[in-house]
């Protein structure tokens, strides 16, 4: 999996949350939260669900580190190694993960 680290929508595209063209944005924004938070609930979710979480924020932090001011806080992030965390506080975050 290789992501660009432009948006959250990248997290949405993989999970196959946003191929429904009738979604807004605000839409797909729910339906990716619900998406991640259901992961919390099944350990094999968890653990993939983390996994590509990591992955896009490793290319967010990437591009950010480049002089955005919000690439401490993706440095952060990637740094929990619970994976229930780190998928607790992108379900807070992730409208505001972007570039």
């Amino acid at each position: 999996m290789s992501f660009d680290g432009k948006d959250w929508m990248e997290i949405s595209t993989y999970f196959g949350i946003c191929e429904n063209s009738l979604l807004n944005e605000e839409d797909i924004l729910k339906k990716t939260r619900e998406f991640l938070g259901s992961a919390l609930y099944d350990s094999d979710a968890e653990e993939k669900v983390a996994e590509v979480i990591r992955n896009f924020l490793t290319a967010l932090y990437t591009r950010c580190s480049k002089g955005k001011h919000t690439g401490p806080l993706w440095k952060g992030l990637l740094e929990i190694e619970d994976n229930f965390t780190l998928i607790k506080y992108t379900c807070i975050l992730l409208e505001h993960m972007w570039y």
